[in-house]
């Protein structure tokens, strides 16, 4: 006996995780034509969040969507290369002292190559989207992994060299490592990362790997993250600082004032806070 193809709604149901968001484009290439759209949203089997956006129901109320559930969907609906970035991705890595991603957080997403889909910025979510377009780095995936994510409890799991999703409750989140986060986040400094902030945040990154850090600072375009990085990186004496090809770098020329009345650090030739001069505990 021949087995036959499930109805479309089964098949949809089979692939989506409640909570799940999709787009009328994802849905047209699974076959399921407008008026069946209608149908289903019409008898609850999907929900309308936005124009031309779906969620298969779940028992989360419909509005506002989660940020994360938000991101997950976009990344698994089809190849694409934005990720989470700079300071979110820290936080989410247990590296941050000071962000909190509960509701009303600023959720920083990159996305150079322009992969994001346009209705992403405008979904009624939990937080605010900062959307980075300018190419920080030369190399777009440079440091940038997948990592498997728990949507419910908002924790990573381990890093994967591929999404692999065996079931619809399967969710990897592409992100920047820590090592390409950093370096995002000082981007930011001072206009929208603290000087205090990146300094608590740097206390922690005793793990980096050198080798990647030495990469990334070449392809960096930022002369500002670059001269940061390695101030901060010295300032706290990480070890892995000495396995850093600091020649390679191209730090620019000329002086930077980030920090008007600071102190000038000759080395990198930025002005920074007066607090930051020396090293933590002899701070003046």
């Amino acid at each position: 006996m021949t087995e036959q193809t499930p109805p479309p709604l089964n098949r949809l149901l089979a692939e989506l995780a409640p909570g799940q968001l999709v787009d009328s484009a994802w849905l047209q290439a699974q076959s399921i034509s407008r008026p069946s759209v209608h149908a289903y949203v019409k008898n609850g089997w999907l929900e309308r969040v936005a124009p031309r956006v779906y969620r298969r129901p779940g028992a989360a109320p419909a509005l506002p969507v989660r940020w994360d559930a938000a991101i997950l969907s976009a990344q698994s609906l089809r190849p694409s290369t934005f990720y989470v970035g700079g300071a979110t991705a820290l936080d989410l890595l247990g590296r941050s002292h000071y962000l909190r991603l509960g509701g009303n957080a600023t959720v920083h997403l990159y996305d150079p190559e322009g992969t994001a889909p346009s209705w992403l910025p405008r979904l009624p979510v939990n937080a605010t989207f900062a959307v980075h377009t300018r190419a920080l780095f030369a190399d777009s995936k440079l440091g940038v992994e997948w990592r498997r994510y728990d949507l419910g409890t908002g924790r990573l799991g381990a890093a994967v060299s591929e999404p692999s999703r065996t079931n619809p409750w399967d969710h990897f989140l592409r992100m920047a490592g820590e090592e390409r986060a950093t370096i995002e986040m000082l981007d930011q400094v001072p206009n929208e990362v603290g000087f205090d902030h990146a300094d608590e945040t740097f206390q922690g990154l005793s793990n980096l790997r050198p080798r990647l850090v030495t990469h990334l600072l070449v392809s960096c375009r930022s002369v500002r993250a670059k001269r940061l990085f390695l101030f901060y990186a010295e300032r706290h004496g990480h070890a892995w600082l000495k396995h850093v090809d600091r020649e390679a770098v191209d730090l620019g020329t000329g002086k930077r004032q980030l920090a008007p009345g600071g102190k000038f650090d000759a080395r990198y030739q930025i002005t920074v806070p007066a607090s930051l001069m020396g090293h933590p505990g002899d701070d003046t």
